[in-house]
């Protein structure tokens, strides 16, 4: 019998209540590595994304996307691109402010001449503002929205990330959705 990936990673990531505080429900994406099986098919998502889609480039965001983003760059050997927030990156960057639900942040990435496609890598998309901001940074860059996609493991569908990003004219892939 074969396993769907979607319940075998969903099975993999605890959900802590009332974390960081009341109300949030909290899935914690990083206990997918504790499981060989689920991180092995996390990995194949993002890896079967970049084959399918020809991808040229992996950005991935601070810091769950690293773990993600490192392995897909390295099995289809191809440029990662990291983006962090502001103040750990040396060298010539482009940054970006970001709404966030209690203020503003900043990302930045190392200036470069990415040309072709690229594949964001994270692991959650809710409101989308990170993978907003890291998208307005590849635009900066020169990237059409068109050659751009997000990847994420899990989508908050009621947070509307999903549809931002579509109406900006990025592609996204997302593995599990969630409602509520």
């Amino acid at each position: 019998m074969i396993e769907d990936p979607r319940q075998v990673i969903a099975n993999a990531m605890p959900v802590y209540k009332d974390w960081p505080k009341p109300g949030i429900n909290y899935l914690n994406t990083v206990d997918i590595c504790r499981d060989p099986k689920a991180f092995r098919q996390s990995l194949n998502f993002y890896h079967d994304i970049g084959a399918v889609k020809d991808i040229d480039h992996i950005v991935a965001a601070d810091a769950r996307g690293f773990i993600w983003g490192s392995t897909t760059a390295w099995r289809l050997g191809i440029p990662l691109h990291v983006v962090r927030k502001k103040g750990k990156l040396p060298g010539d960057l482009v940054s970006r402010e970001y709404e966030l639900e209690y203020g503003t942040d900043t990302l930045e990435m190392r200036k470069a001449n990415i040309q072709g496609s690229v594949l964001v890598v994270d692991d959650v998309l809710a409101t989308g503002g990170t993978a907003i901001a890291i998208v307005e940074l590849l635009h900066d860059l020169g990237v059409p929205y068109r050659s751009i996609t997000v990847a994420c493991l899990v989508n908050i569908s009621f947070l509307n990330g999903k549809h931002k990003l579509r109406d900006m004219g990025v592609d996204v892939e997302t593995l599990i959705n969630v409602d509520e």
